[in-house]
Parts: structure tokens; sequence; C-alpha cells
């Protein structure tokens, strides 16, 4: 009820009656400053890194953010069909202009205030959803502003340049990412895209290395000089033969982190499942674990391949610690998912496999830059 009541109240400041309307007619620079202290607003919120505390619902979105939503796709709406009007209409009379410059203000206020609700911890969303949403609306904002101060500033008004038509075009394209449902909706959708992210991110890193490992162990003279040595061996990074069992241990891992991914991903739609069967809200908590463990996997990976680059044993003590930190985090989601009863067994399976896995080529990196070192 408060939730609702919340929502409701927003609405009623952002989208003010016909006779308020009538009485606001601000001037570009107005609208402009009005759009900062949005913009400024929307950057700032902490909310936008982070989850609820708990999540109200994965696949089933409840009425108050589906309502949300809505006020999000209405503010994109009046932004897009009254940013051309603005454009044609400030060539002409930019008295006119000015009640356009309205709807303007108030397609963004209405932006503005679904995504503030969106970031509200009584909401229950989780970072995913918090985080698209937060940068559709602020390219929304940004782009109304730049059209706005293209006018402002009179660039725009000259009728022999096209500006103004691509400030429009900026603006549409980013109200099109709402409109057209390009933004993910509800935790399951954003949660999975950030997944289905990861996992790519993981799988290009793991190309990347692939290659240097393909092209084997760097050899010739140890002192060949370096332009010589890369006439000769190409420019190409390549691992010492030192270097290429750590290089194959670490590429394990990285297998081990896109297999994280995957298990994540069935996780989740298994406890999704409970809690649309069950109403068991700790089923919800379990998924926001296992969101929370596996963003630190999936955003390790950069971090992690960083320090991969050859020579690997320039900086072991470096190289040491994120592998550690990624090994641990691999094994620690792996944990909690088989602490959770009754998952499916192709899960607990696929869990138990990789928890394994990433133990074994963490001890086989470390032993192997141990070698390397003596």
């Amino acid at each position: 009820k408060s939730q609702t009541y919340f929502i409701t109240t927003l609405k009623d400041i952002a989208m003010p009656s016909k006779s308020q309307q009538d009485q606001r007619k601000p001037t570009n620079a107005q609208v402009i400053a009005a759009l900062d202290r949005l913009i400024d607003h929307l950057k700032t919120n902490p909310n936008g890194s982070k989850s609820a505390p708990t999540l109200s619902h994965f696949r089933e979105i409840p009425k108050d953010v589906q309502i949300a939503y809505n006020l999000l796709h209405e503010g994109a709406a009046l932004v897009h069909g009254t940013s051309t009007k603005y454009t044609l209409v400030g060539k002409i009379s930019l008295e006119d202009q000015k009640l356009l410059s309205a709807d303007l203000q108030r397609g963004c206020e209405v932006i503005g205030a679904a995504t503030h609700s969106l970031l509200q911890d009584c909401t229950g969303c989780s970072r995913s959803v918090r985080r698209v949403t937060q940068k559709a609306s602020l390219a929304i904002c940004i782009n109304v502003k730049h059209l706005m101060e293209a006018f402002e500033d009179e660039s725009a008004l000259p009728r022999e340049n096209n500006i103004g038509a691509q400030k429009t075009g900026a603006v549409w394209e980013s109200c099109d990412k709402i409109l057209n449902k390009e933004v993910p909706q509800g935790n399951r959708n954003a949660m999975r895209r950030e997944f289905f992210t990861w996992t790519r991110e993981c799988q290009d890193t793991m190309e990347e290395f692939q290659e240097m490992i393909d092209m084997g162990p760097v050899v010739g003279d140890e002192d060949v000089d370096e332009d010589e040595a890369d006439d000769y061996f190409g420019d190409e990074d390549q691992y010492s033969e030192s270097e290429m069992p750590i290089a194959l241990a670490c590429m394990g891992l990285l297998k081990c982190s896109r297999g994280t991914m995957k298990v994540t991903l069935e996780a989740s739609d298994a406890l999704g499942k409970r809690v649309t069967e069950t109403q068991d809200e700790q089923q919800l908590d379990y998924i926001l674990k296992l969101y929370n463990c596996a963003r630190a996997v999936g955003e390790g990976v950069t971090d992690f391949g960083s320090v991969m680059y050859p020579p690997l044993l320039g900086s072991p003590d470096k190289l040491e610690e994120q592998l550690r930190r990624q090994a641990e985090a691999i094994i620690e989601l792996q944990g909690f998912l088989l602490e959770i009863n009754d998952m499916p067994s192709s899960v607990t399976l696929l869990a138990t496999k990789i928890k394994n896995a990433a133990d074994t080529r963490q001890k086989e990196a470390l032993e192997a830059i141990t070698q390397a070192l003596k």
C-alpha cells in the first residue's frame, strides 16, 4: 500500500494537471537548469550501484514495479514525440517553442520519477535493474539537454544546418531503448542480461589468450636484439617455456569462470520457479546471493585477464593475488550453491565439477609459479 502511494504521488508530481501545464512556459535556459538538477540526482544516487537488501520478485513483476515501467514508457513516448516538433517549431518561433520545452521537461520528469522509484529499496529491484534503468534514463535526459542547448546557443537556428536534426536523432535513439523494450524489465531479465554479458567477456578473454598459448613458447636466443626479435618472431606476445604451465592453468580458471555463469543461470531459474510455486521469499535471498557471487567472478575476469599477458613473471605477486582472488570467488559461489537443498541434479553436478576444477587449476598455477621462480 505504501509503495503504491509512493508511485502515485510521484506520478502526480511528474504529470501536472492541464491548468498547471498552462502556467508552465519555461525558457530553454530554465529547462536546461532543471535537467541539470535531474541529471545530477540520477548520476549521484548511490542505489544505482547496488541491489535492494531483499528482492521483491524474480519472474513475475509486482504491480508497483510495473507501474514504474509504465511511467518510464510514458515519459519516453512524450519526449520522443515532442522532440521533433520542438526542433521544427524552434526554427520558426522561439516563443511557441516554450510550450514544447515544458513538454520535454515533463517527459524527463516522468522518466526521473519512474527511475527514482525503481532505485528505492521498497521496490525490491536488483542492481541489474537499477543500473540499466539509470543508464537509459540518463541517456534520454542528457540528449534532451544537448538538444535544448543547441537552440539556447543558437547553433541549431540557421536553416542551412542540420544540428537540430542530429540532436533530435540522438534523443530518438535513447528513447527507443525504452520504447522498443531493449531495456530488460524485472529482476530475471536484467540479471540474465548481465550473466550473458559476463559469459561473453569470459569467452572473449579465453579466445585472446588461447591464441597466445597456441603460438607455443618463445624460442631463440634470449639475448637477441629486441628489434631483430620482432622482425624474426613477429610482434605477437608469447609466453616463455617456464610460463606456459602457468598460462595453461590460468586458462583453466577462465573456463571455470565461464562455467560459473552457466551454472548460476540454471540455478537462478530453478530458484525462481520455486518462488512462483511456493511464494517462499528465502529463494529470492538465494538468488540475490548467487548474483552477488557471480558478479565477483564475472567482473574479476577483467582484472585476472590483465595479469595474464606475457611476461607472466614480470609481477609474480600481482599474478598470484589475482589468481587466488578469482579462484576463491569461483569456489565460494559453488560452495554456496551446493549448500542449497533440493537443487536439480544437473546443477549440483556441474557446481561440484567446477568447484573441483577451480581448486585443481589454482594449485597447478601456484605450483608452476613457484617452479618458474626457482
